[in-house]
């Protein structure tokens, strides 16, 4: 077997290839990425291309699999450069893989997609409306690319396509805004509303999209730790207090301090994905594909929190030897 996996640099691929690594019915895997990998695995070869390159199908060819894991995350101060990325990339992507003929496409979605909206019910399950927020980029550009493979499937039912819609996965090396919260010790909670959220740890991401390049599984599937957190728990669980807040104070607060630049990570979009919860269900995904999460969402939160912990202590050492 022979696999092209975009955005081969990103943290999700440094957890994802060792399990493509040792398999041994994988035989090569093209890696896509504007950066080099940080660590060498003998399968991997890797080529510098943009997921906007007209040329990238040339890279899928002989390919059996695409895994679409290239996406802007962490907010550009350039918008429309960062929907150009993630939602015109997939698009030529997608479009490339099928010139290619790449029998399966699993793409890595996003709870996000569904939205933070107040209609929203207790649990949404995959039949529900994908409703991308246009205030924040990552939700709108996630539910633009399942609406353009909506399409893209009708043109090529030869090809299997898997949606993965994951919320927010955690890891002991992850760099994101949830590590930049909890490093700094700072949180927050709504004084007009109770906010819940959902995690899923790294491995079990990783394990999600293995499930789905070994076996046939299309349609759209959500994955999330068991429980919930809501954001007073997560305060406790990290020592620290909770700032109270009304939720529009949080938000132009916020946007006052990225349009200031005061802020690189926490973008107001961000924020508006809190105003409301975005919470799934995962039954379809053990059902069908027999995931099985190792960590519910509380466990993958506290190994998050005691990883960030262990650092710190190992820097402080450090300077007291230095």
């Amino acid at each position: 077997m022979k696999i092209a996996l975009t955005g081969s640099s990103s943290y999700l691929a440094t957890v994802l290839l060792p399990v493509l690594q040792n398999d041994p019915e994988i035989q090569k895997i093209i890696g896509i990425d504007l950066k080099a990998p940080s660590t060498d695995f003998s399968k991997l070869e890797w080529r510098k291309r943009d997921v906007r390159d007209a040329e990238i199908w040339k890279d899928f060819q002989g390919c059996d699999v695409l895994i679409h894991l290239a996406f802007i995350v962490m907010p550009l101060r350039k918008t429309s450069e960062a929907l150009d990325i993630n939602i015109e990339g997939s698009k030529n992507v997608f479009s490339a893989s099928a010139k290619a003929r790449v029998k399966k496409i699993i793409y890595t979605s996003s709870c996000a997609a569904y939205g933070a909206w107040k209609d929203n019910p207790e649990i949404i399950t995959e039949d529900h409306a994908l409703r991308g927020m246009p205030e924040f980029y990552y939700s709108w550009s996630k539910a633009k690319v399942e609406e353009f493979l909506n399409e893209f499937e009708k043109k090529h039912p030869e090809i299997i396509i898997t949606r993965l819609r994951p919320c927010i996965f955690l890891g002991p090396n992850i760099n994101n805004l949830m590590r930049t919260t909890v490093r700094q010790a700072l949180f927050f909670r709504y004084l007009d509303r109770e906010v819940k959220a959902q995690y899923l740890w790294d491995e079990d991401m990783a394990h999600a999209i293995y499930l789905a390049l070994k076996k046939d599984y299309p349609g759209a599937f959500n994955l999330a730790g068991d429980g919930t957190l809501s954001f007073p728990e997560m305060a406790k669980m990290m020592n620290v207090f909770a700032i109270p807040l009304f939720f529009k104070l949080a938000y132009y607060g916020i946007w006052l301090l990225w349009n200031l630049r005061l802020l690189n990570m926490l973008s107001p979009g961000w924020v508006k994905a809190t105003e409301y919860p975005i919470i799934i269900s995962s039954e379809k995904a053990k059902r069908v594909m027999g995931w099985k999460p190792k960590y519910d969402t509380k466990t993958a939160f506290a190994k998050f929190v005691e990883a960030i912990n262990q650092e710190a202590e190992r820097k402080r050492r450090k300077r007291k030897q230095g």
